[in-house]
């Protein structure tokens, strides 16, 4: 069954998450769109019925990422043992793997934390957020080996390596075989940038999968909600979860990091700047926020000093990898590079070069403090 605009209430009312009445009432509405998989946002304006409901295009890879997700939905909020993970999902309303279809519960009350982090934010909320960001990686990377096995029995995980870890591996003629002309340079610029290539592989051989990792987080994959107006109390949830697998947590913390460092680029970039409206989103801003979310989720984890000097250092290198990342996820389909996706690569090329120059001083942690 492909869901529509027309047919859904239909589907939504033999699945017992609407009721005839208000829909004859005319309390339904329907809006649609379309990223990796047609999704629909239900009731956005009223009260009751509100849904995110998410269905897989007809082939294998879209439909095996959309169940992967039902399933780790399905399976964690139906187990006790992970409570502590629960407070940072959205709530599971139906999961229909038959068809590839998934309805979560839905708030108008969020924000992404992109656009939360670049315009509503303020001086004196900003590191209560950062550590609430923090508290739900540390809830999920935690899980021990015990809660681990139930979940390793689904069958639906199998640890892969992000794709970027295997560039080393790729030639130049690769660039012939990319979606654009632009990931063609980009992949071009990074083997001709002297020592770029050796870089990537030290820091490909820092990668240790051993916990339960989201595999995408970037900021706008967390929502954050306050909830009262003047209240200092914040709500967050992490969503999208199709990549979740067994991965080196720390990659989940670099996507953070590295989310925050792209906002920061592409916000210096001149041409962005003639239309910029962002008044609070500074250097320190970002340090500010990049320190506390590290500095919370070390205490978490109680490493003693060397530990975490290591952790750290693991963690720019990271950034710096999924820098590179960000920069071929920014140029599908375009003829040339974009300016500041040239810039993605000189700061992860700089990253690289003094891991323990940018922890401190691009990513404002002081381990000393």
């Amino acid at each position: 069954m492909l869901l529509t605009e027309t047919n859904i209430i239909h589907y939504l009312l033999s699945r017992g998450l609407a009721d005839t009445a208000s829909f004859v009432k005319g309390d339904f509405s329907c809006r649609s769109g379309r990223s990796r998989h047609n999704y629909f946002i239900i009731n956005k304006e009223y009260e009751t019925y509100r849904y995110f409901v998410k269905q897989a295009f007809a082939n294998k890879e879209k439909t095996g990422s959309l169940n992967r997700e039902g399933y780790f939905y399905q399976f964690v909020s139906a187990n006790e043992t992970y409570r502590e993970l629960q407070k940072y999902l959205p709530g599971i309303k139906l999961f229909d793997d038959q068809n590839s279809i998934l309805v979560l519960e839905y708030s108008a009350e969020y924000s992404n934390l992109y656009d939360w982090l670049l315009n509503e934010h303020q001086t004196y909320n900003l590191k209560r957020v950062a550590a609430e960001v923090a508290a739900a990686l540390f809830s999920l990377h935690s899980i021990s080996d015990k809660e681990m096995d139930g979940l390793q029995k689904t069958g639906f995980l199998n640890e892969t390596k992000p794709w970027i870890l295997n560039l080393p591996e790729m030639k130049m003629a690769d660039s012939l075989n990319t979606r654009s002309a632009a990931e063609g340079k980009s992949l071009e610029l990074i083997f001709t940038i002297p020592g770029f290539v050796q870089l990537i592989k030290e820091a490909v051989k820092l990668w240790q999968p051993s916990a339960l990792i989201h595999g995408d987080c970037k900021l706008n994959n967390f929502l954050v909600k306050q909830q009262i107006r003047g209240d200092k109390n914040f709500e967050i949830q992490l969503i999208d979860w199709e990549l979740v697998n067994t991965g080196d947590p720390l990659w989940d913390m670099a996507t953070v990091f590295q989310s925050v460092l792209t906002a920061w680029v592409i916000k210096e970039d001149p041409l962005y700047k003639l239309t910029l409206t962002e008044k609070n989103f500074t250097i320190n801003t970002m340090q500010d926020f990049m320190a506390t979310c590290w500095n919370e989720y070390a205490f978490r984890f109680n490493w003693d000093k060397p530990t975490e000097v290591t952790m750290l250092e693991k963690c720019t290198a990271f950034s710096a990898l999924r820098l590179i990342h960000a920069c071929f996820e920014s140029t599908p389909g375009a003829k040339s590079l974009r300016p500041y996706s040239a810039r993605l690569l000189q700061l992860s090329h700089n990253i690289f070069s003094d891991l323990k120059g940018a922890g401190k001083n691009l990513l404002g942690i002081n381990i000393n403090r």
